[in-house]
């Protein structure tokens, strides 16, 4: 994914191959079309290895068949959000939380996959009633850094404000994109292009406050 591609397309080109996430791409046959670092390693593959490889290929044997239900009913729906075993390359296996959007690149419709990782993983917000809505600007900055791999605590020092002020922003951005975790709001976001690409005016390198592009 590359090139001067804008709007929706620009999103997933800054957030996909920066993101400690694990995202894939795959195409409505479904097989691998893209995935980013944190998804081959997760998968324990090559990227030569991994794209055009069935994704079915990566799941447990026996959840095979529920999983072909879930993506029909994901590719009439356009969205999907679930558990599932991951086999890695040495027949290891991770469970996992998955979620899921279709969406329109380059005139194909790929679908794009976001398992969060494990240090933006926290528990579920508290219920909110849902008013779906515009995301404000600074919600838009919280759902791109969640998009990155970031946590709660790194979200809130880089923004100078406290922990419980970031879960208010994403608690908000979940309750107007009728996202049930991180990992759906992350999809959705992606998918729609309610996330802020902040690397726009960042000098290379750097997003915007100073933030390093990577995690660690």
């Amino acid at each position: 994914m590359g090139g001067a591609e804008t709007g929706l397309e620009g999103l997933l080109s800054f957030v996909f191959p920066r993101s400690a996430n694990a995202m894939v791409l795959a195409d409505e046959e479904r097989r691998f079309v893209d995935a980013n670092d944190a998804a081959l390693r997760l998968l324990g593959r090559e990227r030569s290895e991994l794209i055009g490889m069935p994704v079915v290929d990566t799941i447990r044997p026996s959840e095979r068949e529920r999983s072909d239900r879930e993506w029909q009913a994901f590719m009439r729906s356009g969205e999907h959000t679930g558990t599932r075993n991951v086999v890695r390359a040495d027949g290891t296996e991770v469970r996992i939380e998955v979620a899921a959007r279709v969406l329109q690149i380059g005139g194909r419709r790929l679908a794009v996959s976001v398992t969060l990782a494990m240090s933006a993983l926290e528990a579920p917000p508290s219920p909110v009633t849902a008013r779906r809505g515009t995301l404000t600007n600074r919600e838009r900055e919280v759902v791109t850094w969640i998009a990155l791999g970031h946590d709660t605590s790194h979200i809130a020092d880089g923004l100078l404000v406290s922990p419980e002020t970031v879960r208010t922003h994403v608690r908000n951005a979940m309750s107007k994109l009728g996202a049930r975790t991180r990992a759906q709001l992350v999809a959705i976001a992606l998918s729609t292009g309610e996330a802020a690409l902040l690397a726009s005016s960042a000098p290379a390198g750097e997003l915007a406050g100073g933030w390093p592009t990577s995690t660690t």
